[in-house]
């Protein structure tokens, strides 16, 4: 494994969160156990319209980062870590639950991990 292969599955798991975020807006927040509401739903499809954005970065910046490419995979993973302790915040606080939170805060933690590993110096 390596930093351009971490940031295409990065890329890869925002790309599905994206496409559930914008398309299975009501499913993608009942599975972590949320009340849907229509201002919920906005909120939704602007977070998946987030995370697409996101994705497409992910995908890029291996091709364009240049000597910058270490120094954006530890900043990934500052990122990376911070969404897994919001995340276990949220699943602590009962804020959160099912599915949505539980294979996210474990693919999050992992990444963040990875990013870690992988541009170190």
């Amino acid at each position: 494994m390596n930093l351009r292969l971490i940031f295409r599955t990065q890329s890869i798991i925002l790309f599905i969160n994206a496409l559930g975020g914008l398309f299975l807006t009501s499913t993608f927040l009942t599975s972590a156990n949320f009340t849907v509401t229509p201002d919920l739903i906005t909120l939704g499809q602007f977070m998946g319209m987030t995370f697409l954005i996101l994705s497409i970065w992910s995908w890029r910046i291996p091709d364009i980062a240049g000597d910058a490419f270490n120094s954006l995979g530890r900043l990934f993973a500052l990122g990376g870590l911070l969404w897994t302790l919001i995340i276990g915040y949220h699943i602590v606080m009962g804020a959160a639950s099912g599915p949505t939170a539980y294979i996210n805060i474990i693919l999050t933690a992992l990444l963040a991990l990875g990013f870690y590993l992988y541009s170190r110096d």
